[in-house]
């Protein structure tokens, strides 16, 4: 009972302090959608034996909830439908993608540290962006950014079966598909530069060496190995 008590005055410290994820057991993968990220998690929790944390699965409630909060990007993006997401200006698009994401780290923040218990931890979003990681003072050797180069980004994407059915109530399904991508390749052109502007390790998936030889990468960065 003792132990428990400390477990949860801990935990209370951690919510009351602002910089407070750098001293979790958690790692973190940032960088742009349909670059592998979600690949590389799922692995590093099997062999790890991980919680694993995917961001993407919770943004549609973290609208939700910072629309009842009135914060104005989370809102607008609760009440947008398909034609006013994806047939707006795309360097509009990808301007309200950073302030999103910036807007919603504060519930990632929030359910990672509720969620945490002690045991190490992943999570993989492109919410995880690199000026988040720096404000947090998440240390370097628990982040890391990838990236899809273009032909990447576009091979991989088409393989993903429920695009079509998401976009087929849109006006303009081909013009919203080609506006969608050309968002993502700029947003990872632009996370891209902000990772090595600040130093982060980074890896850009260009599918010319086997996701072994990225996975084996991404455990020296997080020196894994003593783990097993």
């Amino acid at each position: 009972m003792k132990n428990f008590l400390i477990i949860i005055k801990n935990k209370n410290q951690f919510l009351k302090g602002e910089n407070m994820l750098h001293d979790l057991d958690v790692y973190w993968i940032g960088g742009s959608p349909c670059s592998g990220k979600s690949t590389l998690a799922e692995k590093l929790e099997k062999d790890f034996n991980m919680d694993y944390y995917k961001i993407d699965d919770y943004l549609e409630r973290f609208m939700e909830e910072g629309a009842k909060k009135n914060i104005k990007i989370l809102k607008m993006f609760h009440e947008m439908n398909l034609d006013e997401t994806w047939l707006r200006d795309v360097q509009t698009q990808v301007i309200d993608e950073f302030d999103f994401y910036r807007q919603t780290f504060q519930f990632i923040k929030k359910e990672i540290i509720e969620n945490y218990n002690g045991r190490p931890m992943i999570t993989e979003g492109a919410a995880l962006l690199p000026e988040l990681m720096d404000k947090h003072e998440i240390p370097d050797s628990r982040y890391i950014c990838i990236t899809p180069t273009e032909e990447f980004q576009l091979k991989h994407f088409k393989k993903r079966t429920w695009v079509d059915y998401y976009l087929s109530d849109c006006s303009d399904p081909e013009k919203a598909f080609d506006n969608w991508m050309k968002r993502d390749i700029k947003f990872a052109k632009f996370v891209k530069k902000e990772a090595k502007k600040r130093n982060k390790n980074y890896i850009e998936m260009d599918g010319s060496e086997l996701v072994g030889k990225t996975y084996n990468k991404i455990k020296n960065i997080f020196k894994l190995k003593e783990l097993k």
